[in-house]
């Protein structure tokens, strides 16, 4: 009983605090975005303002993201749902990566995808855009945009750059320009991988890949999830919601 009553009275660890706190959070924001959703298919025909609920589960998980990071919240990560989403950047500049193949979850079954892991990373410019088709909207475009414009420049102004610690992606494509890369090791068994001095596993004998410095410019990935372990700065942050499909050419356009 003492036993059992002192586990019960145990103080929570500021990251149990923060995983608690992320969690709750999230789950307010699906549930109103669920409410909004029923509210605009049980309402007129022609109020079609009214049903503009900004996004479905899929978009509320990017936006939960970025509401818990405005609040420094830390430990944020998700998985999106079915259909990935682009993302892309002038520049990142990343130091003690390592990366290799694994099954991503989305809400229907398992993908094949690379996971990426960076102790820290530098990003000039950020940009990402999602899709959903709505009920009574069709398909809508969420654009998040952070720094500096992503438009192919691969500086960045002072204040502009966005800062981010011990960050991760999974995707199953990438494509950019690699350069000053050093220390990489191609071909690593996936289960000894390191980003610096923590562990980053994989599935033992699996391909792997580790660099200390990792660089990559036009940075232009499909991403099926995000993880922040840390804290990212966002300087301009920007959320926009419009109509259609968009594509690289809105990350420019206010």
């Amino acid at each position: 009983m003492t036993g059992t009553s002192s586990r019960a009275s145990r103080r929570l660890s500021p990251r149990e605090r923060v995983s608690r706190r992320t969690t709750v959070l999230r789950d307010r924001l699906e549930s109103r975005t669920d409410d909004m959703l029923a509210r605009s298919r049980s309402g007129r025909r022609g109020t079609r303002v009214r049903a503009l609920p900004m996004m479905g589960t899929g978009l509320a998980a990017v936006a939960a993201m970025f509401m818990l990071v405005s609040q420094s919240v830390l430990a944020v990560n998700f998985t999106t749902s079915d259909t990935a989403y682009r993302i892309y950047t002038d520049r990142v500049s990343g130091h003690y990566a390592a990366s290799y193949i694994n099954e991503q979850t989305t809400s229907s079954g398992k993908k094949a995808v690379v996971q990426f892991g960076f102790k820290a990373a530098s990003l000039n410019g950020f940009c990402a855009i999602t899709q959903q088709n709505l009920p009574a909207l069709g398909t809508v475009s969420v654009i998040i945009t952070a720094g500096e414009p992503v438009d192919g420049t691969t500086t960045a102004p002072a204040g502009q750059t966005i800062e981010a610690n011990w960050l991760y992606l999974a995707s199953d494509s990438l494509k950019g320009n690699g350069d000053q890369i050093a220390k990489m090791n191609l071909g690593q068994s996936a289960d000894t991988l390191m980003t610096d001095t923590t562990a980053f596993p994989g599935t033992p004998g699996g391909f792997g890949l580790q660099a200390e410095v990792m660089n990559i410019s036009k940075l232009d990935t499909a991403s099926y999830g995000i993880g922040l372990d840390g804290q990212i700065s966002l300087p301009n942050l920007k959320i926009r919601v419009l109509p259609g499909s968009r594509t690289y050419a809105d990350c420019v356009s206010s």
